[in-house]
């Protein structure tokens, strides 16, 4: 066979093999069950998050018929600041000074703690659980709320009204009434449908008095901790 022949042969091989080579997998997967936690990772936009945290615009819904799509918007769902979602709380507790809840004094390093300040944005706290970060609430540990101007995901914020949250949710969100009060509250749920996570918002009076997002286990609690 005439050597040049012969080398074009080769190459054609070598192209069609890696051309065979499996397609990378997503970047989260569907949780097997609702109350994982998703795993840590690097928030996957916006060099300056720790500023800006919230700021990535939510992206056009798949079609209907795409039932194994990939996450929307989970990047904007995973992280406040540049704390995230799965993360140890010992990874970050040397970030800053951090303002605890007192809820697990005396029980240990497993019991549910609420923390604020720290590498957080204004006006967001956590709740760590078993030393992993479970889920961040547009609050204060005083319930001090009212003052908050932190937007969180979605430019979602504390007092807008239910119909301006309906049209920046994805399609999909969910409405049930409120465990306490359900004759003037309600739940408003969004949950990824490519990863296990989720926002809540608590309506009150047809505006947001409450917004929570992270595992979609520790958003599904309806007193933090509790």
């Amino acid at each position: 066979m005439n050597p040049v022949l012969r080398q074009g042969s080769a190459l054609l091989i070598v192209v069609g093999l890696a051309g065979c080579k499996p397609p990378e997998p997503p970047v989260l997967a569907p949780a097997a069950t609702p109350a994982a936690i998703a795993p840590a990772r690097l928030p996957a936009s916006n060099d300056d998050v720790a500023d800006r945290p919230f700021e990535d615009a939510p992206q056009d819904a798949p079609p209907a018929d795409q039932t194994d799509a990939p996450a929307v918007v989970s990047v904007a769902l995973d992280h406040a600041g540049d704390v995230l979602v799965g993360q140890r709380f010992s990874e970050v507790e040397a970030d800053g000074a951090w303002h605890s809840a007192g809820l697990s004094e005396g029980d240990g390093a497993r019991a549910c703690e609420y923390y604020e300040r720290g590498s957080l944005p204004e006006g967001v706290s956590m709740m760590v659980d078993d030393g992993h970060v479970q889920r961040f609430d547009l609050d204060t540990i005083d319930g001090s709320y009212e003052a908050i101007v932190q937007p969180g995901p979605f430019g979602l914020r504390l007092g807008m009204s239910l119909d301006d949250a309906l049209e920046r949710l994805p399609p999909g969100s969910t409405r049930t009434p409120h465990a306490y009060d359900p004759d003037v509250g309600e739940y408003l749920t969004w949950q990824d449908p490519g990863s296990d996570l989720a926002i809540r918002l608590e309506i009150f009076g047809g505006v947001i008095s409450k917004l929570y997002w992270g595992a979609s286990g520790a958003v599904e609690l309806k007193e933090g901790c509790a």
